[in-house]
């Protein structure tokens, strides 16, 4: 089974969360990323899924979602349409081309943060609080920003 080591000490956590990253940075291929799909590729990507997020599982339209590479482009994976899934904006903007280890960590870590969140503990008042701070600054870096909901 690929489940995550059990780490009961901080400091050995953020060391092998540091390795982790490095290996990931290690490993990236620099490559040209020209490349445009064609309708009938979109159309054939979209299909893959049956018009859903392969992250998320978002509906997504044929003509807004996200192309994202199986392998990621940095890891030296092809621009072909068996290479590709659909995604939506948020979800293949933040999995980037993270090892699948480290993928697991972050969203471990997501949903333990969530909780602390929902819970209304201090550290989730404080993570909650320090998020939001966080994305005022995207936001307001953002060419269209959008409204808020």
């Amino acid at each position: 089974m690929n489940e995550l080591p059990f780490i009961d000490d901080p400091i050995h956590f953020h060391q092998e969360l540091k390795r982790i990253a490095a290996l990931r940075k290690h490993g990236k291929v620099k490559k040209d990323r020209i490349y445009r799909l064609t309708k009938e590729e979109r159309k054939i990507i979209h299909a893959k899924t049956g018009g859903k997020c392969h992250v998320c599982g978002k509906d997504v339209l044929v003509d807004k979602f996200e192309a994202d590479h199986v392998k990621s482009h940095s890891s030296g994976g092809t621009s072909l349409t068996d290479n590709f899934l659909p995604t939506c904006r948020t979800c293949n903007n933040y999995r980037w081309h993270y090892l699948p280890e480290e993928f697991q960590w972050i969203l471990k870590l997501g949903i333990w943060a969530r909780t602390q969140i929902a819970n209304d503990t201090a550290l989730g008042k404080q993570m909650s609080s320090t998020f939001i701070e966080r994305e005022k600054i995207r936001e307001a870096r953002r060419r269209n920003p959008r409204n808020k909901g």
